[in-house]
């Protein structure tokens, strides 16, 4: 049975096309990969982004993801956990902007796999490698990771205290955690349609220093997560046209229009909620002590 998409979902987020059986449909890599193959000749891709920005589902801009890699020691040799990284798109970009190795983890094998043969075609397969595993359970010895980096992977957790406890536990001693995260600035003010609540700021500070996270801080980056650079904007678009044309009667959001379909967006309620001010993106950083 081919897979249906939430009408409340960005068709440019693939993992909204994942079934029940967790599959992908093979449209969704080889639109990816032709959206790819017909910009090459006549448009640069963004430096350190190989696939125009498709492949980096969620929403977060270059400038946002730039911002956030202040927030640590991201170099040569450093080995960085990216935490839910879905296709892959910001591990490569770590790879290829600072020269690091990334495991770059997800729950959703599917994507995993694709993420693999991505970096492949990119020449990064011995620096960026995908795994199967959750931020609950990191399939990794304690103290592994020089780094850790997350970008919007926690904001429907109901409890933060067990992932970001799990991600201490994997981080070695000294070392920094750069996450991004989209927060309700008062939770009981949340939209109630919305497909998950965020944990409000307080929230996860009160789950870093739980764990021993010290030095913690916070910035607030609204104004930088929406994505504006217009080749980016543009693939996404050539890949969502794809999508539309090839996968079958059924599987597309019939009431959406071509251009709600490229914004990558945390879907329609969230995304106003944003507008409007009852969610906020943050920007934390936090250190595990070296003692």
């Amino acid at each position: 049975m081919r897979p249906s998409i939430d009408a409340g979902a960005a068709l440019g987020d693939v993992a909204a096309m994942i079934d029940r059986g967790g599959r992908l449909p093979p449209e969704v890599e080889s639109s990816l990969l032709e959206t790819v193959k017909t910009l090459a000749p006549s448009v640069p891709t963004p430096r350190y982004d190989p696939f125009y920005g498709i492949d980096r589902s969620g929403g977060a801009s270059l400038g946002v993801l730039e911002r956030l890699s202040r927030h640590g020691d991201f170099r040569k040799y450093v080995h960085v956990l990216d935490v839910r990284a879905g296709l892959g798109g910001g591990a490569r970009w770590l790879a290829l902007r600072y020269g690091c190795r990334v495991l770059a983890l997800d729950e959703r094998p599917s994507l995993v796999a694709l993420g693999n043969r991505l970096s492949r075609r990119v020449r990064l397969g011995g620096r960026v490698v995908g795994a199967a595993g959750s931020a609950s359970a990191v399939p990794a010895r304690d103290g592994v990771f020089t780094q850790i980096w997350c970008v919007e992977a926690l904001d429907a957790c109901v409890d933060l205290r067990l992932p970001i406890g799990e991600l201490f536990r994997v981080l070695r001693p000294g070392s920094p955690i750069a996450l991004q995260a989209v927060v309700a600035v008062d939770a009981a003010a949340a939209p109630r349609d919305t497909a998950a609540a965020a944990p409000t700021l307080s929230a996860y500070r009160a789950a870093f220093a739980s764990a021993g996270f010290g030095g913690i801080e916070d910035e607030d980056v609204t104004a930088l997560r929406p994505e504006t650079s217009t080749i980016v904007l543009s693939a996404r678009s050539r890949f969502d046209r794809l999508l539309r044309e090839r996968l079958p009667r059924g599987a597309l959001p019939a009431a959406a229009e071509p251009g709600e379909l490229t914004q990558f967006t945390l879907g329609p309620a969230r995304d106003a909620a944003l507008a409007s001010g009852a969610y906020r993106v943050v920007q934390i950083f936090a250190r595990r002590p070296s003692t």
